[in-house]
């Protein structure tokens, strides 16, 4: 059956394989693995494939971690490739907080999902309140902005720093990553692929802001992901301030998700994916204006179980028995933060600090 360890590319990758992987690993989409490596769409995904193909992983991810080296991973060579028990046996401790922001408390969201799932991790939040809405800025702002956010959520000592933010995701996040190479990120994209694999008629909607809809990341996870599906792409203005003033609930907001759901009514989407942090928050008038027939995801425990799956690679988990510590920070008025965010999570938040990026 062959020998235990760990695969070299001349056993199985080429080394352009392993350039692939190698941006696999740190997150890139098909689309910008081919920016990056300067080949097509086409040739980045044939790449990913061969490689999944190759070592008999069920995924990109799973592949990325049977060929880590130096993190636990252990896999077996020769024909079929399979993973042997865990795919990480690391056993490390590290209490250091996880990091999160977003431009304002839409990432509560993905920060309610990783306390659910992570109850021992502590979490540092950064609302970007003095900054929102990121969706109507151009991509050098957003990318400014993030960048000065990640140094500050650095000093706070933050192990793994997640982009509870989809634009954010879409127009910084690669940006982030060379600018910090040793940080591991793990950002909010539209879940596209699975509005692909569970739709039944075809047609699926995506909601966002503006400045996401009209992305070319959008467009790539489309190409990628929902080949032969109808899309419909709706850019949500104003959305993301109602639920950053707390307005849930209202008839302004109601309105507002009546206009713009419209066009997913008239349609036969029978899957709606939350393309902004802000939105699960609404998902209550989501659901009643679109009825049972169509299901709606959002991407906060998907990103929660990515988290998870990062801090098992690298031996990271807080102790069994540490006590959590929640921080929050906000660049806009820290009274505001906390009320909203109380009202928004159903959780006491207090003594968020203020921060000037």
């Amino acid at each position: 059956m062959g020998r235990r360890g760990r695969p070299r590319h001349p056993d199985i990758l080429t080394p352009r394989e392993w350039e692939v992987l190698a941006l696999v690993r740190r997150g890139y989409s098909n689309a910008e693995i081919a920016g990056r490596l300067g080949i097509s769409f086409a040739g980045a995904k044939y790449h990913v494939a061969e490689i999944i193909s190759k070592v008999g992983a069920g995924d990109r991810q799973e592949a990325a971690m049977l060929l880590t080296q130096g993190e636990g991973a252990l896999v077996q060579t020769g024909a079929g490739w399979r993973r042997s028990r865990e795919l990480c046996d690391n056993r490390g401790v590290d209490a250091r907080p996880i990091g999160m922001f977003d431009s304002g408390v839409g990432g509560l969201t993905i920060w309610r999902a990783a306390r659910k799932l992570l109850p021992r991790e502590s979490l540092v939040f950064l609302a970007d309140s003095g900054h929102v809405p990121y969706g109507e800025k151009p991509p050098s702002e957003i990318r400014d902005l993030a960048t000065r956010i990640v140094r500050f959520l650095l000093a706070q000592d933050a192990k793994l720093i997640v982009v509870a933010c989809n634009t954010a995701t879409v127009h910084a996040i690669a940006h982030l990553r060379e600018t910090f190479p040793d940080v591991p990120f793990v950002g909010v994209v539209p879940v596209v692929k699975t509005l692909a694999r569970r739709t039944r008629t075809g047609t699926i909607a995506v909601l966002s802001t503006p400045s996401t809809a009209g992305s070319p990341y959008l467009a790539g996870l489309v190409e990628e992901f929902a080949p032969g599906k109808r899309v419909i792409n709706v850019g949500c203005d104003g959305l993301e301030d109602l639920v950053e003033a707390g307005e849930v609930r209202t008839r302004k907001t109601a309105a507002l998700l009546e206009r713009y759901l419209a066009p997913v009514r008239q349609s036969e989407a029978d899957v709606v994916g939350l393309g902004c942090t802000h939105y699960p928050f609404l998902r209550g008038g989501i659901k009643r204006i679109l009825g049972p027939r169509v299901r709606v995801y959002d991407p906060a425990r998907p990103v929660a179980r990515r988290v998870r799956q990062l801090l098992a690679e690298r031996g990271a988990f807080a102790a069994e028995d540490q006590e959590p510590d929640y921080r929050f920070f906000s660049t806009g008025d820290t009274r505001v933060f906390e009320r909203v965010a109380s009202k928004l999570l159903r959780f006491p938040v207090h003594d968020a600090g203020p921060v000037e990026l």
